[in-house]
């Protein structure tokens, strides 16, 4: 047998031992005879300790060994009642490894380990996650609610769905949730508080997994997930850092039938019929802070890897990135103007290069002239005197310009992603930004909310400049 089957085969065991947190006589003797088997020795557990219970589980998976699946299943349930009780921590990694390794199993699923720094919820908690806007499922999930809630509670699980705790938080006074808010993170600016409480407000499961999940928090396995189930399934160290473990079931629009499958599945490797059921759940004005509600809060409330909007507001020359809590400094409106120039030229940017040949020279001068008089324009919005606006078409110029602002946008704190909203080059000499259209907003004086670039009074100005 290779070597890393060996590995991934103790780390399985080592954690199924541990998973109860009581280690007995009859689990080290079982533990003896396995090492028998598999030829484990001290080397190969001391590998063990290195790799996670996912990278171990899909280790076995794709061996393409013969039996060897179908062995390791076995041996792992004599381990889980070895003591004569199957405990509930011990059935959670029991009902990952049937899903990954029993080929008649009905779920499709797998298994992820993620740092506990990152991710981390409560043992046993049911969250419904998807990357797009699934309307099958979710109708499903509406109509069926209370039914798959039920099932899964009387099974010793939580069901979380995103749309139901934003439910929650909007039936809710908004001055009380800012209140919450300001208590949690009493640094915050009120600017900073509102956009988050919006933020919330307008939280959809989509978002949550893409934004939060995968950009924030660093998950990019569940990057461009189907409508799944991640199910917490146990906790255990690699090396020196504390993992989570996470089982996950893809669903679609029978996910009612799903659930009653893999509760049934789940409830038929206890040996009993009795379950720690958790009953708390929000109510009107109160919040928890604990588990999954506390995880939310937090993920918002840090700053950190954040995919922030733009908002620029001529009127007050500023450019603000709202979900960070930060404005653009150290800048004039001519560095200001720039950035919002090269934001409505988005992707295609700007060449200032020189031409080669004297053949060319006449249209470089007549696109240049043209840039000019739309930076010129944008200038003016910022307060500034179009016939005193900088001249971008000359080198000595236009440097120092470029270096101040790239220098501002470097500073600005948790990002994610920060070079997007840097300045770049491209091979071709073009400048641009390369943040996404829909995250740039422009603030005006004839509404009350920002509205997108591409709908704003600058862009229609600076569109309209010959």
């Amino acid at each position: 047998m290779k070597t890393a089957y060996k590995i991934a085969i103790a780390r399985i065991f080592s954690d199924l031992i541990k998973a109860d947190r009581i280690i007995d006589t009859a689990e080290m003797g079982c533990w003896g005879n396995i090492c028998g088997k598999y030829a484990i020795d001290r080397e190969t557990r001391i590998r063990a300790l290195e790799i996670s219970f996912a990278d171990a589980l899909h280790i076995i998976c794709d061996s393409g060994e013969k039996g060897l699946k179908e062995d390791l299943l076995r041996d792992c349930r004599s381990m889980t009642v070895s003591d004569g009780f199957r405990a509930h921590s011990e059935a959670l990694l029991m009902i990952s490894l049937t899903t990954l390794l029993d080929p008649t199993h009905p779920l499709k699923g797998d298994v992820f380990s993620i740092p506990k720094a990152n991710f981390n919820i409560d043992m046993a908690t049911a969250l419904y996650i998807e990357n797009e806007y699934d309307p099958e499922t979710n109708n499903a999930i509406q109509t069926h609610y209370r039914s798959i809630f039920k099932e899964f509670q009387l099974a010793g699980f939580h069901f979380v769905y995103i749309p139901k705790i934003i439910d929650h938080y909007k039936n809710t006074s908004p001055t009380l949730f800012k209140d919450i808010l300001s208590f949690l993170t009493p640094s915050m600016s009120d600017q900073g508080l509102d956009n988050i409480y919006k933020s919330l407000m307008k939280m959809t499961t989509g978002v949550f997994c893409k934004d939060l999940l995968c950009n924030k928090c660093g998950i990019s396995d569940l990057r461009g997930t189907l409508p799944s189930l991640l199910i917490k399934i146990g906790n255990s160290y690699v090396g020196e850092d504390q993992y989570a473990n996470y089982l996950k079931i893809v669903v679609d629009e029978e996910i009612a039938t799903t659930v009653q499958t893999f509760v049934d599945r789940f409830s038929d490797m206890l040996n009993t019929d009795r379950f720690v059921v958790n009953t708390s759940e929000e109510r009107d004005n109160q919040f928890h802070f604990h588990g999954f509600y506390k995880q939310l809060l937090d993920i918002f409330l840090v700053r950190r890897n954040i995919r922030s909007s733009i908002h620029i507001n001529p009127y007050k020359e500023e450019i603000s990135f709202p979900d960070i809590d930060a404005k653009a400094s150290g800048l004039h409106r001519r560095e200001r103007a720039l950035y919002t120039l090269l934001l409505c030229y988005g992707s295609a940017g700007i060449d200032f290069s020189a031409p080669g040949s004297a053949d060319t020279l006449g249209k470089y001068d007549r696109r240049m002239k043209r840039i000019q008089r739309r930076y010129a324009e944008i200038y003016s919005m910022f307060g500034g005197d179009k016939k005193t606006a900088p001249d971008l078409s000359i080198p000595e110029i236009r440097r120092p310009i470029f270096s101040c602002l790239k220098r501002a946008i470097k500073n600005l704190p948790a990002l994610y992603n920060p070079e997007d909203y840097n300045i770049s080059k491209s091979a071709d000499g073009s400048f641009s930004v390369h943040i996404e259209p829909e995250l740039v907003f422009v603030h005006q004086l004839d509404t009350a909310e920002p509205v997108p670039l591409h709908e704003s009074e600058l862009y229609r100005r600076w569109s309209e400049i010959p």
